[in-house]
This record gives C-alpha cells, sequence and structure tokens, in this order.
C-alpha cells in the first residue's frame, strides 16, 4: 500500500514537473515573440530603385555596428532558421562584392552633447522578383536592435486620368472618379492596401462623407476607384493614390478660357509698358 501512494505521489510529481517546463517554454516563446520585430511592409515597382533605412542612436559613432541581412522570400514563407539570413553589408563594408546593384550610405548626426544619430541607407537599384523578402537592419554594439522589411515587388502602380479640368463656370454639386490600379501577379495570394490623399488629408468613408472608395480585384490587377462630389472649388487640388511607399498624384483644376488667359497676360505686361514709355520719354 505504502509503495502504491509513492507510485502515486512521484508520477503527480512528475506530471507537476513537465507542466513547468510547459508553461517556462510558453513563457520563453512569449518573450522572444514580443522582442521580434514585426515587418514593416513595403511595395517595390519592377525595375525601380528601392531604399530602406534605419536609425540609431548612440553615444560614439566609431562603436556602432550596422550589419544588414536578407532572407528570400522562399525561405520567409516556409520559416527556415535564422542560417538562411544572407549578409550583405557590415557597415558600409560589402560582403557581397559580385552583386553591384546593392549600395550603402550612412549619416551621422549630432543631436544633443552626449548622443548622436546613426542612419544606415541601403538601395537596391533595378528591384527584380527574386529581391522579393526580408531585409533585417541590425546594430550590433553596444546594444542589440534591430529592424526589419517585408518587401514585395509588384508589376505596376498607375493612376487615371492623369489630369482633370473642371469648367470655370461650374456651379452645384461636382463629381469626380479617380482610378488607381496596382498589377502585381500575386494579387490574388497577397493583400494590398491602396490609400487616398486630398491636399495631404486621407480620403474615406469615415473621414469624408462626401467620399467613396470602391475595391475591384481580379487575379493581376486591384483597382481603387475613388468617387468624390462637393462644391468645385472643395474638389480641386493634389490627390494622391499610395502603397506605401510607392505614390501617384492628380491634379484636379479649374479649367481657363482664353479670354481669361489673355486677360491675365495683358494685366501682367502693363509693369513692361510703363517701364518702355518712361524710358521713351
Amino acid at each position: 500500500m505504502r509503495a502504491l501512494n509513492i507510485q502515486r505521489y512521484f508520477s503527480m510529481y512528475i506530471r507537476g514537473q513537465f507542466f513547468d517546463i510547459w508553461l517556462l517554454v510558453i513563457l520563453i516563446n512569449c518573450i522572444n515573440a514580443e522582442r521580434r520585430p514585426v515587418p514593416k511592409r513595403v511595395t517595390a515597382e519592377y525595375g525601380s530603385d528601392l531604399s530602406l533605412s534605419c536609425t540609431f542612436q548612440n553615444q560614439d559613432s566609431d562603436d556602432t555596428i550596422v550589419q544588414w541581412l536578407f532572407q528570400n522570400v522562399t525561405d520567409s514563407i516556409h520559416h527556415k532558421p535564422k542560417s538562411h539570413w544572407r549578409p550583405l553589408f557590415l557597415n558600409t563594408q560589402s560582403l557581397i562584392p559580385r552583386e553591384t546593384r546593392y549600395s550603402i550610405q550612412q549619416k551621422i548626426r549630432q543631436i544633443n552633447q552626449t548622443f548622436l544619430d546613426h542612419t544606415t541607407i541601403l538601395t537596391l537599384s533595378k528591384v527584380t522578383n527574386s529581391d522579393e523578402g526580408l531585409y533585417m537592419c541590425k546594430s550590433l554594439l553596444p546594444r542589440t536592435i534591430q529592424m526589419t522589411y517585408q518587401v514585395r515587388v509588384i508589376q505596376s502602380l498607375d493612376i487615371n486620368p492623369k489630369q482633370i479640368f473642371i469648367p470655370p463656370n461650374e456651379i452645384g454639386q461636382y463629381s469626380i472618379q479617380l482610378n488607381c490600379i496596382l498589377k502585381d501577379n500575386h494579387t490574388n495570394r497577397r493583400h494590398h492596401e491602396i490609400y487616398w490623399w486630398h491636399n495631404n488629408k486621407r480620403l474615406g468613408s469615415r473621414t469624408n462623407r462626401y467620399a467613396r472608395i470602391v475595391k475591384n480585384i481580379t487575379q493581376q490587377t486591384l483597382i481603387s476607384t475613388l468617387f468624390y462630389t462637393g462644391d468645385p472649388a472643395v474638389i480641386t487640388g493634389s490627390y494622391v493614390c499610395e502603397s506605401e511607399p510607392l505614390k501617384r498624384y492628380i491634379s484636379v483644376e479649374f479649367k481657363t478660357n482664353r479670354s481669361t488667359n489673355l486677360f491675365i497676360s495683358w494685366i501682367l505686361m502693363i509693369p513692361v509698358w510703363i517701364v518702355q514709355y518712361q524710358n521713351y520719354n
């Protein structure tokens, strides 16, 4: 009987130890998850140049060691181990001398008497689909800080029409329709966001009751259409469609007729005529 109690006690003790270990593993994973930086999504257009930057604060620029690493999109999707991170630069020293499309730039700015801003900028020229993946900027000394970018390459981002003119005698409500077209070979497999701005103010149904945005997604295209209605003087200005960091611009202006242009030209010529008259006399 005593042996049976000892066996039960031992079994409960073992289970308790396993439970404690299990809680410890979960806690460690949670801590690592909090420390692991969330990648910032960046969209690049095929054939364009892309710059990624990160800034660290330090007391001495000579002590700062910054490393850039790359993990291609295949390894990122399958969550392969860290050994698949490919080193690109150590400070300004290239670790891939055969790859000439990569360049590095460093800027140092004095914040106060104690601290410096150390900025490093990685530039990729003529981006291709093989450049998709994770890019990590890591400061090794005096303390480890890292920032990660998730780069996605699209085929193009365009806006239509290129320009809109409102008739000068237009009164009452006026409506415009703008289309932002994002082309991507993988639109059906990943999520894209397009944002609209008017005169540096974000547009949306929640921020402006006169604005309505409609999305249409096909296998390789995302079209975001902005419908905007209001007084002509209100809806004129600069419009931007954005898929960070890519931006496309369009201008909505009042159309000036020929007589107005002649009148403005005549007004601008008056000072010239006055000077000529004074010189003549």
